[in-house]
């Protein structure tokens, strides 16, 4: 986390034990993370994504406010997130929006842009090396046909371009469903043949998964292992991100809301465009109130007191606080400081915030056991993490 300590000097703090997220009263910290969620329109309808789609869009004006209304509150190097529905659906507003932050903020911003890659172009890939994007692209390899079968041919196009003119700038992001999961271990082996360099698998986790899904999920990242160990073992590389070390223990704490930040499209402002998708078309929930920052007008005026208290609603969100609906407690848990999990991406299978399904406890069990059984391997993580700090 960020504090201020007398002098007022800036410095992060990571607790490796539970301890209180809020210091001196100072919910909400220097802003490092900034997301855009340019437009409720996309050419997809995923079955495992949240979001709805509606008309509402993002235009510069806005986007300027938002960015001017921050600035006192801005890090020196602040994360700058394009996101949608499709972002790429308002091309325009990305150009207009990478232009001010240029001419205005001078180098602190570094942009992201998460995209389903069906419309990206050339011109777009020359535009995102340029500025130093770091792309995230959507592809759900053999189960894409499944997602969007259309889709298939101009995703792998845009793949292809990126693999050619800017290699080192995007990541490949894979979702599972239950349905879907037999196909995560040939999927994965690939895109590893083709070449690309930073691969990602997720899991849908807002559907049960009963024990056969579990069964067939862990014989598939069995199977991947094995994949990754052959590959590490012919190129010396791991480019799967899933397999990577990750020293850092401790409990997990979302920071959406006190160093992050995220305007809709709707003009709402929260903690994580997820919170959005979870309560922004229930109003009338009470949480609604307490992790919603009002609209862009609002909280352009919204005291401090005001905005702190939404802020310190956020920092709640942290594992030990967390338990199933069995009435499981997270801080009674052994693998507490091993385990991380979205509040959000809980309450989109239980109803409730920070409440997750007892399936959840298993789907993780079984990615650590694997994660461990790949880092024992001889020549594991350990050189794949010095690979990829070379």
């Amino acid at each position: 986390m960020i504090i201020k300590n007398k002098n007022q000097t800036i410095k992060r703090v990571f607790f490796p034990v539970s301890q209180c997220l809020c210091y001196n009263g100072l919910a909400m910290q220097e802003i490092s993370s900034l997301t855009l969620v340019l437009s409720e329109q996309c050419n997809f309808s995923c079955a495992y994504c949240p979001q709805r789609q509606g008309k509402n869009t993002l235009k510069i004006e806005a986007i300027k406010t938002f960015l001017d209304c921050l600035q006192p509150r801005l890090a020196e190097e602040v994360w700058l997130g394009f996101y949608g529905g499709e972002p790429l659906l308002s091309w325009p507003q990305i150009e207009k929006t990478v232009a001010y932050s240029d001419k205005k903020y001078k180098n602190r911003f570094r942009f992201t842009l998460t995209s389903n890659g069906s419309l990206l172009k050339k011109e777009h890939i020359d535009f995102f090396k340029k500025h130093h994007f770091s792309l995230i692209l959507s592809y759900d390899g053999l189960a894409q046909k499944s997602r969007d079968g259309g889709s298939v041919a101009a995703v792998e196009a845009a793949l292809g371009d990126l693999k050619e003119l800017y290699p080192e700038g995007y990541m490949v992001n894979s979702v599972f469903t239950p349905r879907t999961v037999p196909l995560l271990a040939a999927s994965i082996d690939e895109m590893l043949k083709q070449g690309h360099k930073r691969l990602q698998y997720a899991l849908d986790m807002s559907v049960p998964w009963g024990d056969e899904d579990l069964g067939a999920m862990e014989d598939q990242l069995n199977r991947l292992a094995m994949i990754c160990m052959e590959h590490r073992q012919k190129t010396g590389d791991m480019p799967l991100e899933n397999f990577r070390e990750n020293d850092k223990k401790g409990i997990f704490a979302c920071f959406a809301g006190r160093d992050r930040l995220a305007l809709l499209p709707d003009h709402s402002i929260w903690g994580c465009y997820m919170f959005y998708d979870l309560l922004g078309h229930a109003p009338k929930n009470p949480d609604y109130a307490r992790y919603c920052f009002g609209k862009l007008e609002e909280f352009m005026s919204m005291p401090a007191k005001a905005l702190a208290t939404v802020a310190a609603n956020y920092v709640e969100l942290r594992q030990d606080y967390f338990f199933s609906e069995k009435k499981e407690l997270c801080s009674l848990c052994d693998d507490l400081e091993s385990c991380a999990l979205c509040p959000v991406t809980a309450a989109l299978a239980s109803g409730i915030l920070a409440v997750f399904p007892s399936w959840t406890c298993e789907v993780k069990k079984i990615g650590r056991r694997v994660k461990a059984k790949f880092a024992a391997a001889p020549n594991g993580l350990s050189r794949s993490r010095h690979k990829a700090h070379a």
